[in-house]
């Protein structure tokens, strides 16, 4: 009879799937990340405490997160089998989160015994790749997770013929999800937990991942410049700079690259009202809204104070955190016979290192 236990769940409840060791650590050195012959030898503590050398290259694994040394569940006697699917599978964008169902199965008719990490990170890794092959860089966190050398709490656990054992882990902890495309993705895990130097890597089924533009930021169709032709990229630049390119476009009257920093589904929704009806809508509904807004924005019909064309601006201050920030600017319009001065608060909220204008304040400061 197949018995099945799960993660959301602890594993003493499955009758025959037992936890052999709580609170067992394996200490690594930067595993994972070097993936040379030559890489230093690291200090590891079993779960009995013996020490162990174990090369930083044993996982197989590229600073890309590659599976060098992978095999798969067949060339282990048919004894395990790895399985992923989407935990609730939606519309996907670049920024979103994304879960994934990972089962791990006992297919053979023999206990099978493995270590698990507290942290997945240390168990398992993501590969996505393009149409074209190309592999997804890894994560920035997934980076740091085995660039550093500290202790790592797991479980040994066994399966006996028929169980499985469930948990769900996100995609962008592994990968960087660096813009719109299908990617194919699947996961490793490491039955001695990554860079043990223990039985190498069981590669889990294919799934085909689609991800969809931002609906915030303007169609692929859009990203154009209007100067040289070339197709226009966000870049990770200061926040004060991401306001200041926003400006000089304004002025040169550069619509594609005026747009290219702003999120126009956190400046529509900024109004209560329209943002109650923006959550309404279906996503073609929602495209539709924010290319109506964006058009709109374009034809100087709502909000005013952001496309209107300054003569003069001074950055005065640029304040920001890991997230967030806020950039002051000084702004100078012609107003028939008058010279209005206002001051401008952009709010910016950071995203795969680009910064995007989410939000603005205006403070009138008379005219001159």
């Amino acid at each position: 009879m197949k018995r099945t236990t799960s993660a959301f769940a602890p594993a003493r409840r499955a009758s025959s799937v037992t936890v052999a060791v709580a609170g067992a650590f394996l200490l690594l050195a930067g595993v994972g990340l070097a993936a040379q012959s030559s890489s230093p030898m690291a200090p590891v503590a079993t779960s009995q405490g013996a020490p162990m050398a174990v090369s930083p290259s044993a996982a197989g694994l590229s600073p890309s997160g590659s599976s060098q040394g992978m095999t798969s569940a067949q060339t282990l006697g048919d004894s395990v089998s790895l399985s992923v699917r989407f935990y609730d599978k939606r519309i996907y964008y670049p920024e979103s989160e994304i879960p994934l169902m990972v089962t791990i199965a006992n297919t053979g008719d023999t206990t099978y015994r493995f270590k698990l990490a507290d942290d997945r990170i240390y168990s398992l890794s993501v590969e996505a790749r393009t149409p074209s092959n190309r592999l997804l860089d890894a994560s920035d966190a997934y980076k740091l997770a085995l660039g550093q050398s500290r202790p790592v709490l797991y479980r040994e656990l066994a399966l006996k013929p028929g169980e499985e054992y469930s948990f769900m882990e996100q995609v962008e902890r592994y990968v960087h999800i660096d813009g719109p495309g299908s990617y194919a993705v699947s996961i490793l895990f490491y039955p001695e937990l990554v860079g043990s130097g223990g039985p190498q890597a069981v590669r889990s089924n294919v799934l085909l991942l689609n991800v969809r533009p931002s609906p915030g930021l303007p169609p692929g169709r859009d990203m154009i410049s209007q100067e040289t032709g070339e197709v226009l990229k966000a870049q990770a630049l200061p926040p004060d700079e991401v306001v200041r390119r926003t400006i000089v476009a304004r002025q040169k009257g550069l619509w594609n690259q005026f747009f290219l920093y702003l999120d126009l589904e956190a400046l529509l929704t900024r109004d209560p009202d329209q943002k109650t009806i923006y959550n309404r809508q279906s996503d073609e509904g929602r495209r539709l809204m924010l290319q109506r807004f964006r058009d709109d924005l374009q034809s100087n019909v709502v909000d005013k104070d952001i496309v209107v064309q300054p003569y003069y601006f001074e950055v005065l201050e640029t304040r920001y955190t890991a997230g967030r920030g806020v950039v002051r600017v000084l702004e100078k319009f012609q107003d028939q016979q008058l010279r209005l001065i206002k001051e401008y608060s952009y709010e910016l909220e950071r995203r795969d290192d680009v910064w995007y204008i989410v939000g603005y304040t205006v403070l009138n400061k008379g005219a001159e």
